[in-house]
């Protein structure tokens, strides 16, 4: 709390006979961060001594076995697909996670197995997915072949006779209106007028053109026509009139939609069959290939392999005693505190309320690993923002209960939509207090009912000065609090001229304004001397900058009273529409408990919108930057997870 987890650089030299032991120990641990050795190698004497350990050979085959498990489940879903949820059922009333209980298997054990159950089933589906692809190309074309059939449904032709005789060839074209006239022109010109042109008319402006021209022509007309944007019909293979042509048409994409079903049956057999066990196989691969990739950044020499990560410090001595049990003591397990210049990974660690608001921090950025984890400041002005903004009673029961739904739906199985539904249910119990004291209740709506009105303290619309006043007045106190958390945090670590160069010299200015406001002018004045050496002496030319800059800041926080009254203000508004049309008799009525709902769920949408944006951004912008240092790397320690796999 209030700083990162405090870790150990922790190092690992164990046989290289224990070696996917030892990886596999940590990986259930899920504790250790792996660093790469290579990057010490660059050192003389550990590069004489040490060499990059091997590439593991299983990765290409574990790759191979992913890439065909993922190609047989996409299978199995085209053709047997799993039931989906909606987004609003998955927020608020998911159905639990498929979960499989089964032993873990790993290794060669694992591979094997992959292999045997890919090639079962690939024998299994090879007959039903080539035939499954035959008929698809089929359809496709007789599909194709219908439309064109429907196309020249209108003309009274025998299709047998579209086509080439001994002397003559009949073309059947589909052209523009306008063309028709061009069409005739080059026809004549090509065939020396022997030729023969018949039209329809069809939808879309365009024309169904029966050509007729000698055989030996028709390579010429063809060559013509084709200028013109002229598309031939080609329907060989085609008996009797178009009308009997479809009908056989039909008849054959019955009888192929049924031998289609017959396979697809075969494969959701296969599916159900397989399904979960695939499922299991590629959540193992995934594990196993990280068991593998994660052996590259180790070093070894002889018959020793060196391993080196940071782990949080008191989960120490269970990682030490896991590897020991596992290498049999066959190994040296060490742990030192992090060096200058040494990349620390940041693991936030903060109570279980506050953990989920760690989403916000994340973010702006992780800070650095010596630095402050603002998460715990964050809290209190959140949510003290959030609800001054939306400033709104009902508005803020309306976030609570969603923020419940959240928590008692998605956020049993989703960590993020967990978070997501505390920050909501937290920032709506806020605003149902702050709304109370202000009478807002829908706006004045809910003064109607004299307790309501008796919890009003503050009228944000009356008194407008006022609330400006609140407002800078909070925004005082916030950025106060992210000088003296510097100040205490470069205290902490030594560092006294940071502490005294920051942004001390802003502290020291507001009590001398104020003794001069109450005609203490010599205290005053030492104060005023003070404050001026210490803004010079930490910012030189750009003192008058930082006065600036912090005026900027606490002026910033104005939004807060703006915000707050602009969702007044729509709510009152709304429900002064809605008042005009409820006197307008029934359909008046209607109408009115139409806008009453629609403009207050339009406000509460908007406005809390606006409240967590600019909430953050008071925080991101005026607070972060008077203390918080980010840029720290995420603490990603080996591990496994499982989402359907339920190990037994």
């Amino acid at each position: 709390m209030l700083r990162p987890a405090r870790m150990k650089k922790i190092q690992v030299l164990a046989l290289e006979d224990y070696r996917y032991e030892v990886v596999k120990g940590l990986q259930e641990l899920g504790t250790v961060h792996l660093t790469d050795y290579s990057e010490q190698l660059s050192e003389p004497a550990l590069g004489e001594l040490l060499r990059p350990h091997t590439v593991s050979a299983s990765i290409r085959k574990i790759t191979t076995q992913n890439i065909a498990v993922n190609r047989l489940l996409d299978l199995f879903e085209r053709y047997d697909p799993e039931p989906k949820q909606g987004f609003i059922k998955y927020l608020f009333a998911p159905s639990p996670p498929k979960r499989l209980e089964t032993k873990e298997i790993y290794g060669n054990e694992l591979i094997e197995a992959v292999d045997r159950g890919i090639d079962k089933i690939e024998r299994e589906t090879k007959g039903a997915v080539e035939a499954l692809e035959r008929i698809e190309e089929e359809m496709s074309q007789l599909k194709k072949v219908r439309g064109l059939l429907e196309l020249v449904l209108p003309l009274e032709v025998n299709l047998e006779d579209i086509g080439d005789s001994e002397f003559l060839s009949v073309l059947l074209g589909i052209a523009a209106k306008e063309e028709i006239d061009s069409i005739t022109e080059r026809l004549d010109e090509a065939t020396d007028g022997s030729f023969y042109v018949g039209t329809l008319e069809v939808p879309g402006n365009r024309l169904i053109t029966l050509i007729i021209c000698l055989k030996e022509q028709q390579s010429l007309v063809l060559t013509s026509l084709r200028r013109l944007n002229w598309e031939r019909i080609e329907l060989d293979g085609q008996h009797g009139r178009p009308q009997e042509a479809i009908e056989s048409v039909d008849h054959r994409l019955e009888a192929e939609t049924e031998e289609r079903a017959r396979h697809e049956a075969v494969i959701v057999g296969i599916a159900r069959e397989w399904r979960d066990e695939l499922q299991k196989y590629r959540e193992f691969l995934s594990a196993e290939r990280q068991r593998e990739e994660s052996q590259n950044k180790f070093a070894s020499m002889e018959h020793v392999v060196v391993i080196t990560g940071w782990i949080p410090e008191e989960r120490f001595v269970q990682a030490e005693r896991e590897i020991q049990e596992v290498t049999d003591g066959a190994c040296v397990v060490e742990a030192s505190d992090p060096g200058q210049g040494d990349d620390v990974p940041v693991l936030l660690k903060n109570p279980r309320f506050f953990r989920s608001f760690e989403l916000l921090t994340r973010l702006y950025g992780l800070p650095a690993y010596n630095g402050v984890d603002p998460t715990i400041f964050i809290v209190p002005g959140f949510l003290l923002f959030f609800s001054i903004m939306l400033t709104d009673a009902l508005y803020g029961a309306i976030a609570l209960a969603l923020g419940f739904l959240l928590i008692r739906g998605g956020g049993r199985y989703n960590q993020g939509i967990r978070d997501g539904g505390v920050i909501l249910f937290s920032a709506g119990a806020a605003t149902i207090i702050i709304g109370a004291l202000s009478g807002g209740w829908f706006g004045s709506f809910g003064l109607k009912l004299p307790i309501l009105e008796a919890m009003m303290v503050f009228d944000p619309m009356a008194q407008v000065t006022a609330f400006l006043v609140i407002a800078l007045g909070v925004g005082l106190i916030h950025v106060n609090s992210g000088v003296v958390i510097n100040v205490v945090d470069n205290l902490k670590r030594g560092e006294l001229w940071s502490a005294l160069t920051g942004n001390l010299w802003f502290l020291f200015a507001q009590p001398a304004i104020v003794l001069y406001l109450f005609d203490c002018k010599a205290a005053g004045l030492v104060f005023i001397v003070i404050s001026l050496a210490l803004l010079l002496m930490g910012h030189k030319a750009m003192a008058m900058f930082q006065i600036t800059g912090f005026m900027g800041d606490i002026l910033s926080y104005a939004r807060l009273m703006a915000l707050g009254l602009c969702t007044t203000g729509i709510a009152m508004t709304v429900n002064v529409l809605a008042g005009m049309l409820y006197a307008l008799g029934t359909i008046g009525v209607l109408f009115a408990v139409a806008v009453f709902l629609i403009g207050h769920l339009f406000n509460f949408v908007i406005n809390a919108m606006g409240s967590f944006v600019h909430g953050l951004r008071l925080h991101y912008v005026e607070f972060f930057t008077k203390f918080y240092r980010s840029g720290g790397a995420e603490f990603t320690p080996l591990t496994r997870n499982y989402e359907v796999a339920k190990i037994t």
